[in-house]
């Protein structure tokens, strides 16, 4: 199921508008993909900031490379084609191609128990396979979210620690296999096999075997967080009023900790075409999803999210850390690809992604449709009382609400600091037109209006009618106490200050509950993003969850 961001569709379609009402004044030569590049990156060209580092490869060759900013802001040292960048999980595929050589090898299976080579993991009743932390489907716990619920994710992180985390866990959050969760673990564990199915360090493998051969000198997977690489970005995070060092405490690689200049990173982008590193049915294996328990695609491969959208397949891994970002993104049937890297978070690699591909690739072909513009041309009647119906909250996610209204015949799309207009289709479904989503009402047995499914771009997701609410400081009371989880032996404190429920965790800043639908509370904390409380048959408030993937299934009960 694909999530949607309006936010993000918004932006994608302004910008594209701009576009073309500044081309549509005159008709002028238009400028080459390079100097739209630099045109994109125009602002952050500049030597009082920390930037970026990008490369573009089409067709075996590299077609654009270029370097903006700061590597070092302390002592004004520009970024250059051999600066060394923390690429965080970007550093997934790596693992993944060092999977699919053993694999080649015979050295591992991906029917492997990950126990054969791991017997620490505690046995969970069923087998947890390689497949299962290649397809990012295990059911394991990610230890970044553990340290964050705890406030020790400062402290350093090394493989005992992320086992210890595991050994914790009393069961899987689901049958390994049965849906994709994304979680670090997964690859740092792979690592870990790695190391002990070759006898050798997971760093000083792939060095042989992957960057050596391909001659990608300024590429290592790191070991020790207080280790130093000649050339280094500092990384850095960015406040309103200074930069602050981004503070890397890793001490182990698989999911995170590989080191890469955008020059070797090239290497590395050509070679997902050539094979000569690996031949090219390690990387025809690389680039197709894994299968869930069901068959449906788990979306993900050996360390790559997987898309197959209209016209072309994707590849890409995008990673975030102390600071750092990274994406690789990769078009095998066009062989053409490109790597973007930051030393620093003010603005996310994200956001250049869409941008860089429309630079270099033609809009794929898609198939005709020519019922949705007949249908948006018709003026569809519908009467008030059934678009009064419709109206209301709809959660897409943790702490995402829509809220649709009637403006007389018309109903009307809203989300914070922003309202569209809806070309209403039929009695239940309506089209968002500048995003091309449509938005398909469905009704209870009792005839009620119980959620919207979001159609766009071939992905669905399904919202549900909320009702949001305003307790009083009595009704807030019930909530106040002292919470706790034995598998991390946590313990919170809620505690009501006037009119709002503050939540005291260890190592974090108060965290303020905004009051949501009944019993769900919303913050404005990544670790905290929603607080669903829980009652018992009497209706008395008996502890809480956290709506968060990857630890929705922690309970913390009230004593």
């Amino acid at each position: 199921m694909t999530k949607v961001s309006l936010r993000a569709a918004a932006c994608l379609i302004l910008l594209s508008l701009f576009a073309f009402g500044q081309s549509a004044d005159k008709k002028e030569t238009p400028p080459s993909p390079n100097a739209r590049m630099d045109k994109l990156f125009d602002f952050w060209n500049r030597l009082d900031q920390p930037g970026f580092a990008v490369v573009v490869v089409k067709e075996g060759q590299v077609v654009y490379q270029n370097v903006f900013g700061l590597a070092c802001q302390e002592h004004g040292v520009a970024i250059a084609p051999k600066t060394v960048f923390n690429i965080a999980t970007a550093a997934e595929p790596f693992v993944g191609m060092a999977v699919a050589l053993l694999e080649n090898e015979g050295k591992l299976s991906l029917d492997d128990d990950v126990r054969k080579y791991i017997p620490e993991i505690p046995d969970f009743g069923t087998p947890i396979k390689l497949r299962h932390l290649l397809y990012q489907t295990s059911g394991l716990r990610d230890w970044l979210s553990v340290l964050q619920l705890s406030g020790r994710d400062k402290e350093e992180v090394t493989f005992e620690k992320v086992l210890n985390i595991i050994k914790a866990q009393k069961q899987l959050a689901f049958p390994p296999g049965d849906r994709f969760q994304d979680s670090n673990t997964n690859y740092d564990l792979l690592a870990e096999t790695i190391k002990r199915a070759t006898g050798r360090p997971f760093s000083d493998w792939a060095w042989e075997n992957i960057f050596k051969p391909l001659k990608m000198t300024r590429t290592q997977f790191r070991d020790n967080f207080r280790s130093i690489f000649d050339d280094q970005a500092f990384t850095y995070n960015f406040t309103r009023r200074e930069y602050l060092k981004g503070i890397d405490n890793l001490s182990l690689a698989g999911s995170h900790s590989l080191f890469a200049s955008i020059a070797d990173l090239a290497k590395w982008l050509l070679n997902l075409e050539t094979g000569q590193v690996g031949g090219k049915d390690v990387f025809a294996k690389m680039f197709t999803a894994g299968l869930l328990s069901n068959g449906q695609s788990s979306g993900f491969g050996y360390g790559w999210n997987v898309e197959d959208g209209p016209g072309r397949r994707k590849v890409s891994r995008i990673g975030n850390w102390a600071g750092s970002g990274a994406a690789l993104v990769y078009f095998p049937d066009q062989k053409f690809g490109f790597a973007v890297l930051a030393n620093w978070d003010y603005t996310l690699v994200e956001g250049f992604l869409q941008d860089i591909a429309d630079i270099y690739l033609p809009a794929p072909v898609e198939p005709v449709k020519k019922s949705l513009p007949a249908a948006a041309k018709k003026t569809v009647k519908v009467s008030p009382e059934i678009l009064d119906s419709y109206a209301g909250d709809y959660r897409m996610g943790p702490g995402q609400v829509y809220t649709i209204s009637r403006k007389g015949d018309q109903l009307i799309l809203s989300v914070p600091g922003m309202s569209f207009p809806l070309v209403t289709l039929s009695k239940t479904e309506f089209l968002l037109a500048f995003a091309d989503a449509r938005i398909a009402f469905q009704k209870d047995k009792e005839g009620k209006v119980q959620q919207f499914v979001w159609k766009q771009g071939g992905g669905e997701q399904t919202a549900p009618k909320i009702v949001m609410v305003k307790p009083t400081p009595q009704e807030l009371e019930e909530f106040a106490g002292s919470y706790f989880n034995a598998q991390l032996d946590l313990r919170y404190a809620v505690e009501l200050r006037g009119d709002t429920l503050i939540v005291n965790a260890p190592g974090q800043n108060e965290i303020r509950l905004a009051p949501d639908e009944k019993d769900h509370f919303a913050t404005s904390s990544r670790v905290f993003p929603m607080v669903i409380f829980q009652r018992d048959g009497q209706n008395r408030v008996t502890g809480f969850i956290i709506d968060s993937d990857p630890v929705r299934d922690l309970v913390f009960k009230k004593n």
